[in-house]
């Protein structure tokens, strides 16, 4: 089955860092998201704080961020599978760098809602553009670490990133965190250009109806394909879960445990370092552990996290849990991302990974959406153990589906 192979030897993070290329790609990736978490950070500062903005102002932020990718991003898959991958995402880092240079001069909340739509749009191409060539610039036997790598440096600056941002804004204002996030997209574009990438970019096809005949092509394979459809499922499930357990962490904090402000933001930043571990603990130990058998105990890790927090109902047991989310997350995301990467030929892994990506948000965007009147409707005690439970006999029937199932139904990989 695919994913059960065991590597021929043990890849070290200092190996993979020795790549050239991948540091830029990793390079570029840590800029341009320290710079994106600055502007994030102040424009729900702007619009909360400084426009005094409405519970609905502020939601709207993160809606115009998150619609593109669940609309455009299938679309956008498949112009990423027909352009150079490289100048894709050198042209969508520059169009971003103008587009965040915008905000500086926003007055109005429409303004802000407009261009975040646009470099969310932006970044419907850049997404799957780096996706499908992190295998072009490293081993199949590297692909495991490399994205553990690039995991862990998305947590820690998810971790780092609010923190500066707060000071920058207390000290010169929110406009300067849109300054600088349009400099590490510049720097970001600096670079991605200094990786040589040897393969050709696939020739463009024309026409409308040829993007919706390679749209098709990439759905058909990525629900024909077992081992695909395994990993869009685990990720769809345990982000739906988590988008829950986000939406209403605040609530079970105030309500549940009858504490403040302070302990919600230990348990966020928990989770971080957690996801930023259980990364460490996958790059170090996980590369002889079968694939699938990483993402079901992930999931199965997310449910008992989850469920812990509703009959624990305690200040330890709730940090405990937040921990053993993160690394569970990580469990789920990494080797996720490193089997579509290697079950997925190199010409449909744009359209592939982006339409996954679209079905992963469209999930988060419902959990979000239902968790608070479910929480009102059941309790938030009783939904966080059913999402436990449910996660747990998922991963379950996961095991056995696996063993059953997938071992005889996968296609051999396309060429």
């Amino acid at each position: 089955m695919p994913g059960m192979e065991t590597p021929p030897a043990q890849v070290t993070f200092g190996q993979v860092m020795c790549n050239r290329r991948f540091l830029l790609l990793w390079s570029a990736q840590v800029v341009s998201q320290f710079g994106d978490w600055l502007a994030l950070m102040a424009l729900f500062s702007l619009v909360t704080f400084r426009w005094q903005g409405t519970p609905g102002e502020v939601s709207r932020v993160l809606l115009f961020f998150a619609l593109p990718m669940a609309v455009f991003g299938p679309v956008a898959g498949v112009f990423a599978d027909r352009w150079n991958r490289k100048r894709t995402m050198i042209s969508s880092d520059v169009l971003r760098a103008a587009l965040v240079l915008l905000l500086f001069f926003a007055d109005q909340p429409y303004q802000l809602y407009v261009i975040v739509f646009l470099m969310s749009t932006v970044s419907c191409f850049f997404l799957p553009s780096q996706t499908a060539l992190l295998p072009a610039i490293v081993s199949k036997e590297e692909l495991l670490v490399a994205n553990a790598l690039n995991a862990q440096a998305v947590q820690s600056i998810r971790i780092l990133g609010p923190a500066v941002a707060g000071v920058l804004v207390a000290w010169a204002g929110e406009r300067i965190c849109f300054l600088l996030d349009s400099g590490s997209f510049l720097l970001s574009a600096a670079l991605l250009a200094g990786i040589r990438v040897q393969a050709a970019a696939p020739a463009a096809a024309r026409g409308v109806a040829s993007v919706f005949r390679e749209l098709g092509e990439g759905l058909r394979f990525l629900w024909t394909h077992a081992t695909i459809r395994f990993v869009v499922l685990a990720l769809t499930a345990a982000l739906f879960a988590i988008g829950a357990f986000d939406a209403l962490a605040a609530i079970y904090v105030r309500d549940v445990l009858g504490a403040h402000a302070e302990l919600f933001g230990a348990i966020v930043a928990l989770v971080g370092v957690g996801m930023i571990f259980g990364a460490l603990l996958l790059g170090r130990f996980g590369q002889s552990i079968p694939r699938f058998r990483l993402v079901l105990g992930g999931i199965a890790g997310i449910g008992v996290g989850i469920y812990m927090l509703a009959v624990t109902a305690s200040v330890p047991a709730t940090l405990a849990s937040a921990l053993l989310l993160g690394v569970a997350v990580s469990g789920v995301n990494v080797p996720a991302q490193t089997l579509m990467q290697e079950e997925t030929p190199l010409h449909m892994l744009g359209r592939v990974s982006s339409t996954a990506a679209a079905m992963i948000t469209a999930a988060q965007v419902v959990s979000i959406a239902a968790a608070g009147r479910l929480a009102e409707w059941l309790g938030i005690l009783v939904l966080y153990q059913a999402l436990g439970a449910a996660l747990v006999v998922m991963a379950v029937a996961g095991f056995l589906y696996a063993g059953v199932y997938l071992r005889t139904a996968t296609p051999p990989r396309q060429p």
